[in-house]
C-alpha cells in the first residue's frame, strides 16, 4: 500500500471517528422571536417551513445539536473529498 493510500485512509478513518461523534444533531435554526413566547427550532420539510417551540431549559441542548448539524454537513464534505481521492489511487495489489 503506498503512503499516499495510507495517508488518506488515515484521514478517512479521522474523519468518519468525527462524524460519529456530531451526529447528536437537529437540523434546523433556533431563534427568539420578541412578539412570541420563548425560542423556536425553525426547519424546511418538503419545502414548507417548520417551526417548533422549544422550552427554555432545553436551548443549550439545541443550540449544541443545531452546531452539530452544520459540523457533520462540512465533515461528510471533507469525507466525500478523500473518499474521491482514494479512488482515483492505482488498484494496490
Amino acid at each position: 500500500m503506498s503512503q499516499q493510500h495510507q495517508l488518506l485512509q488515515f484521514r478517512q478513518d479521522r474523519l468518519k471517528r468525527q462524524i460519529h461523534h456530531a451526529l447528536d444533531l437537529l437540523q434546523g435554526s433556533l431563534h427568539r422571536n420578541p412578539s412570541q413566547r420563548g425560542y423556536h427550532l425553525t426547519t424546511k420539510v418538503d419545502r414548507k417551513t417548520v417551526t417548533k417551540y422549544v422550552r427554555r431549559e432545553l436551548v443549550p441542548r439545541v443550540r449544541a445539536m443545531t452546531a452539530n448539524h452544520l459540523k457533520a454537513r462540512k465533515l461528510l464534505g471533507r469525507l466525500s473529498d478523500v473518499n474521491w481521492r482514494l479512488l482515483q489511487l492505482p488498484p494496490s495489489d
